[in-house]
């Protein structure tokens, strides 16, 4: 397995390979295609014939790399710790230096460098947004006439963006003081309101408890937070965004969402354009460092792992750094340039704006909230024996015995993000959350942790591979028989709209079988949702 104290080191990762194939069994790609050079150990096998000089065909490359999710289910399961991941990245990179990313690609790219772009603006003037609630409303997307020109099937989901962005549509500033008044009430907490709302009485009042608590401390201290929303948050889900903001406020946190945030560089970092990438970041420190927080918030996972481990690296400030990778005939080994000194010599003032301001601030919205409440892993008991348990016993559980009755609460289940659950160590926060609420039961998918084949733009480039890797993410959905998915990030949630349409609502009216909606939330709306009904 990968130690996390190792500098990453890509000269270091290919002797660490010994092509043992463990990587090969975890790989969504390779599992869905069967294919070796689709698996991890495939594609380094080609990175170092590249790094070598062979003569490699350019369109080879990018179909052979391209086909990553970067899930770093590989980095996960190799017993020599090499990072498969991190090798790829490195040929992305190296491909990009030459020119070898698409002009189509680079102008998508170049595009999403702005969080209110020309794209998102044109489709709102055109009247291509929704007005109403996300689930639901790609099926009727005008736009499907034009998804067979991009490879994507008539049938599939794609969500319109929200007629106004998060940002834009209200203000800059969410003052906690708002909610003074209402949670000073002590009767708005008394058993008959919480058995009004349905809810299971006891997490009601342990919930209450933690809520009240948090608050007065977050008031005292005169807590702020800096919410970095994303394009597809913004875009997409403002509804989560609004949630956000109001689970923050309602546990005594001001919280500031500056209208002029840009993107992370999450697209071009995992395209390859590295310097694209060092561009946006750069930018994105400069204007967060304007601010004064205590902690920043984000909901997306990649850019959450955006702000916590790759900034650092684009910028030079550790031993990680993106190096050009160098092939010696004569020792036969590879070595790495020190491409890295120079990001450090003409970014050393972001550098130093982030160390001051960001580094060690960065909280993923469910890591936060089960920080600020106090709750411990070890008390509840999630590992990964449990989250990678058959969802029937937990759906046993839910549907009562002869000992225990019925819980009449609606059923959710989770899928843990790759990006959140890996790529930064948040993997029982937000279960525990979806434990912790009253109105819900929760039930523990099988296979919550494998990949749903989403991959940031890899569902839209990779359609067909896609679905195919989300076939046992929708098995496993089936056998949960929830009422509702949650999941931590955006892109996932959209996959998950996606390829549930087709499965529990397109597939089953063609079987004659009865459709079913199912929605795709955050635990954050679900806890904001809970957290309502209390106060009123």
């Amino acid at each position: 397995m990968v130690s996390e104290e190792r500098k990453r080191n890509v000269a270091d990762d290919f002797l660490l390979c010994n092509r043992c194939g463990a990587c090969k069994a975890v790989c969504p790609v390779a599992g869905a295609l069967g294919d070796e050079w689709a698996s991890a150990r495939g594609k380094v096998e080609l990175a170092e014939a590249f790094f070598r000089g062979e003569r490699l065909s350019d369109e080879d490359l990018r179909k052979t790399f391209d086909l990553c999710l970067h899930c770093m289910a590989c980095e996960d399961n190799c017993p020599s710790g090499m990072r498969a991941d991190e090798v790829i990245l490195a040929a992305k990179a190296e491909m990009a230096r030459r020119g070898m990313i698409p002009r189509m690609k680079r102008i998508a790219l170049r595009m999403l460098e702005g969080m209110d772009n020309d794209l998102f603006r044109m489709m709102r003037m055109l009247g291509l947004s929704r007005k109403g609630p996300p689930h639901g409303t790609g099926g009727k997307s005008p736009l499907s006439i034009f998804y067979p020109l991009l490879g994507w099937p008539r049938q599939r989901f794609f969500p319109l963006p929200k007629d106004k962005p998060f940002l834009r549509k209200g203000s800059e500033f969410y003052p906690a003081s708002f909610f003074d008044r209402i949670l000073l009430d002590p009767a708005r907490f008394t058993g008959e309101t919480i058995g009004d709302a349905g809810f299971d009485r006891a997490t009601a009042s342990a919930l209450i408890d933690m809520v009240l608590k948090t608050r007065m401390k977050n008031r005292a201290e005169r807590r702020r937070a800096y919410f970095f929303v994303g394009h597809t948050v913004n875009h997409f889900f403002p509804e989560e965004a609004e949630a956000i903001v109001l689970v923050l406020n309602i546990l005594g946190i001001d919280v500031q969402a500056p209208f002029d945030q840009v993107c992370c560089g999450a697209p071009a970092f995992y395209a390859g354009d590295i310097e694209a990438a060092r561009r946006a970041a750069a930018l994105a420190v400069e204007r967060i460092s304007r601010e004064e927080f205590d902690w920043i918030v984000t909901s997306c996972s990649s850019g959450g792992r955006m702000l916590k481990h790759e900034f650092p690296r684009l910028f030079d400030l550790n031993e990680d750094g993106f190096f050009e990778i160098a092939w010696d005939p004569v020792t036969e080994v590879f070595t790495r340039k020190g491409e890295g000194s120079s990001a450090r010599e003409e970014y050393l003032e972001t550098g130093e704006l982030y160390r001051k301001n960001i580094e060690g601030r960065i909280f993923d919205i469910n890591e936060l909230i089960v920080d600020l409440f106090g709750m411990e892993k070890a008390v509840r008991g999630f590992d990964n024996m449990i989250m990678n348990m058959d969802g029937e016993q937990e759906k046993a559980a839910a549907q009562g015995s002869d000992d225990k009755p019925i819980d009449p609460r609606p059923t959710v289940t989770y899928h843990h993000p790759c990006h959140l659950n890996r790529g930064q160590k948040i993997d029982w926060q937000p279960e525990i959350i979806l434990e912790s609420l009253p109105g819900w039961k929760y039930i523990r998918m099988k296979d919550a942790d494998v990949c749903c084949g989403g991959g940031g733009m890899f569902t839209f480039t990779h359609p067909d591979e896609s679905e195919a890797i989300a076939k046992r993410k929708m098995d496993a959905v089936e056998n949960a028989e929830p009422g509702v998915v949650a999941t931590a990030c955006p892109l996932c949630r959209i996959q998950f709209m996606d390829m549930m349409k087709r499965r529990f609502v397109t597939e089953a009216k063609k079987k004659d079988l009865p459709p079913r909606e199912i929605p795709v939330v955050s635990p954050v709306e679900l806890l904001a949702g809970d957290l309502l009904k209390l106060l009123r």
